[in-house]
């Protein structure tokens, strides 16, 4: 069953500080993409959204992206292979125009796929 629940959401402020400062990033379609794996006893993804404030103005626009970020990753995230390492990933909006759902879940099928591959 296609879930997301709070143990998949990044939420420790030592966690994202280490992910934006790892080495590991692309962009695919305007999406910006850190990841960054570390080999522990769980075999985790956390996944943070992020829709900076500087380019979207509008809170309930911000909202509605991330809404969209989260729905398309949660349907789509069985993509990624297991590997047997704690995984996080940030997944950063960067344009101003609010894109519908169908064009979203492309972009975020390409990036799963391509983390796939770098991982």
């Amino acid at each position: 069953m296609n879930k997301f629940p709070k143990k998949e959401r990044l939420s420790s402020k030592i966690d994202i500080e280490e992910l934006f400062k790892s080495k590991n990033t692309f962009t695919q379609d305007k999406i910006k993409v850190y990841w960054n794996e570390n080999s522990s006893n769980t075999e985790q993804v956390s996944v943070l959204f992020s829709v900076p404030k500087k380019i979207v103005s509008l809170a309930t626009k911000r909202n509605k992206i991330k809404r969209l970020l989260k729905e398309s990753y949660r349907i789509n995230k069985n993509i990624l292979q297991k590997t047997g390492k704690e995984i996080r990933i940030a997944f950063v909006y960067l344009c101003t125009e609010t894109p519908n759902f169908n064009s979203i879940e492309e972009k975020i099928k390409l990036i799963l796929q391509r983390l796939n591959n770098q991982i």
